[in-house]
């Protein structure tokens, strides 16, 4: 059995569409919108490839009305980004942005999964990045059934093994922030995990920006974390 995983794709449609995998079944892990300049297409192509989503802190965002709950340094960018989003969707698409699950648990080929944005508690707004210490995931993962735990929200890659429980953050498909100006994906394969690359039309995504109504400070800064993997 193959799994594809999915994180914070942001509005970036061409880095979504430059994803080549196949697979029996896909995730994602929330964070479809905001920061891009296509949520609504995102949305529909989300749709179209699985209905296994969970909700991240921008789906949250925007689909309920409230802050992001983002870092000082991507507050600035998710507010601006927040306006145009919101302007873009219609009602239906917001509430299918809010009323997506925390969590998704469930057991495919005799393991147990559980898929979440932020931690494993369904805390959207939870940072678990690479350099986790092995104490703190262990307290995040001390009431989880599962042997492989799938957590976004970082936008950096991460395979942990904690306890016999394997956590993975497949980084972003739509704004990395590792360095590496690629979209970021995870696939699960009969118990082994890969994170995985896909080369995509960084232009198009800037073209699309800068065709928003996102201020132009605010775009600059966009692309740049874009262009260079992160800022």
């Amino acid at each position: 059995m193959k799994i594809l995983i999915l994180s914070d794709i942001h509005g970036n449609l061409a880095a979504l569409e430059a994803i080549p995998e196949k697979a029996d079944m896909v995730f994602c892990l929330g964070d479809i919108v905001n920061y891009g300049p296509y949520p609504k297409v995102c949305i529909e192509r989300v749709k179209e490839l699985t209905d296994k989503v969970v909700r991240g802190n921008h789906d949250n965002a925007i689909g309920k009305d409230m802050d992001c709950g983002c870092s000082v340094k991507y507050k600035e960018l998710s507010d601006a980004g927040k306006i145009f989003t919101k302007a873009a969707l219609n009602e239906s698409e917001k509430g299918f942005l809010g009323n997506l699950p925390l969590i998704i648990k469930t057991e495919l080929g005799g393991k147990k999964f559980l898929f979440s944005h932020g931690s494993p508690s369904g805390n959207i707004y939870k940072y678990l990045r690479p350099d986790v210490s092995d104490i703190e995931l262990e307290n995040e993962l001390k009431d989880v059934d599962a042997d492989f735990v799938f957590i976004g929200h970082t936008h950096l890659p991460m395979v942990r093994k904690i306890n016999g429980i394997t956590v993975v953050n497949p980084g972003s498909v739509g704004q990395p922030r590792d360095g590496i100006p690629m979209a970021s994906y995870a696939v699960w394969t009969d118990g082994l995990v890969e994170i995985k690359r896909a080369h995509y039309d960084i232009e198009a995504t800037v073209r699309g920006l800068k065709a928003t109504n996102i201020p132009s400070q605010q775009v600059a800064m966009l692309i740049k974390i874009l262009r260079d993997g992160g800022m």
